[in-house]
């Protein structure tokens, strides 16, 4: 009987690939994690590797940890049908060009801090490649230009590494970008570049506006805890924005919607927003959130919303509040469940 917990199975002592398919099937996804070099004889590569054949990117494998060691790729030499790929959360790493050697791969987590190779990628096969993370270093150099190689990349992440993110542009079927640390003194520029991008999330890293961000396609964006920002400009810049979320801000004190008509949106911890003027256009709304903001709570809980809006959730610092608001809510049926990432 396998042992699984939460969709991973770790450093397990013997592997069934008929189980590991039949999970596959179950669950959906399932990863198969290593922490330590003891873990992966050749035995349990192979059936592993039988394991990939059988049920493609539905499993992924995945080496971190390592602690006090290195993690040597020359291991994947025993994996040729893996599709779905993590090496991260590692400190070193060995024969690191073996990523690039295995025929299949199509989804690729990495993450090495102590790597300083600054044309990782070019050891890739890029034009492959579905789906792409790639976890910062402590250098954060990788050359990222070679990504315009990505013919059929649906969605991104890169934390911290910068140089070369021009080659973005025209990547012809990118819909998910997230920026994580992107420092305040690298533009945004590219992003209208980007003529399929849907959605993009930033996290951390700092800028004190996003005024030289714009995009035609854009429909969800997310800004979380990105430093200094003190503004969000005009959203007319995004005429396809329908979804936005901010988190984290304490320098924001206003967000004007006026220039975006939005199907849901959702501020959460922007202790000092006192303002959205041009709520009242927003007649599209779906769906609202506001949480731990200084907005005008009880105007919030009392106005009369847009015939379209299906769900208000309002929080305070008072849970007595909370429950009345939510009660009050629930009664003129504005209590649907909705998708706004809480």
């Amino acid at each position: 009987m396998l042992k699984i917990d939460s969709g991973r199975l770790q450093d397990p002592k013997i592997l069934s690939p008929i189980e590991i398919a039949k999970e596959c099937e179950t669950r959906g996804r399932l990863i198969v994690q290593f922490s330590r070099p003891e873990a992966y004889t050749p035995a349990i590569l192979a059936s592993l590797n039988e394991a990939c054949g059988l049920v493609k990117d539905r499993l992924q494998v995945r080496f971190y940890g390592h602690y006090g060691g290195r993690f040597d790729a020359m291991t994947l030499r025993h994996l040729p049908e893996t599709r779905n790929l993590a090496v991260d959360c590692l400190t070193a790493i060995d024969n690191e060009e073996e990523i690039g050697r295995l025929p299949n791969l199509r989804l690729l987590n990495f993450g090495v801090f102590e790597l300083d190779r600054p044309d990782f990628l070019r050891t890739i096969e890029l034009r492959h490649l579905a789906r792409l993370s790639l976890g910062e270093n402590r250098k954060r150099n990788f050359d990222l230009s070679p990504l315009a190689d990505c013919e059929l990349l649906d969605s991104l992440f890169i934390q911290g590494h910068s140089k070369g993110i021009d080659g973005l542009e025209g990547v012809p079927r990118l819909r998910t970008l997230t920026l994580s640390g992107y420092a305040k003194k690298h533009a945004l520029k590219f992003v209208n570049g980007i003529s399929t991008l849907k959605e993009l999330k930033l996290i951390l890293g700092g800028r004190a506006d996003l005024d030289d961000l714009s995009s035609k396609s854009l429909e969800i964006l997310q800004i979380i805890r990105v430093q200094g920002l003190a503004t969000m400009g005009d959203l007319s810049r995004l005429p396809a924005l329908s979804a936005l979320r901010i988190e984290d801000q304490i320098q924001l004190k206003q967000v004007d919607l006026n220039g975006a008509s939005l199907k849901r949106l959702a501020l959460i911890n922007c202790k000092n927003l006192v303002e959205l003027p041009g709520l009242e256009t927003q007649d599209q709304l779906r769906e609202f959130s506001a949480s731990r903001v200084a907005l005008d709570l009880d105007g919030l809980r009392d106005r009369e919303w847009p015939s379209a809006t299906r769900s208000v959730r309002l929080f305070s610092g008072k849970n007595k509040w909370n429950d009345d608001a939510a009660a009050r809510l629930t009664a003129r049926n504005l209590n649907e469940r909705g998708d706004l990432w809480l």
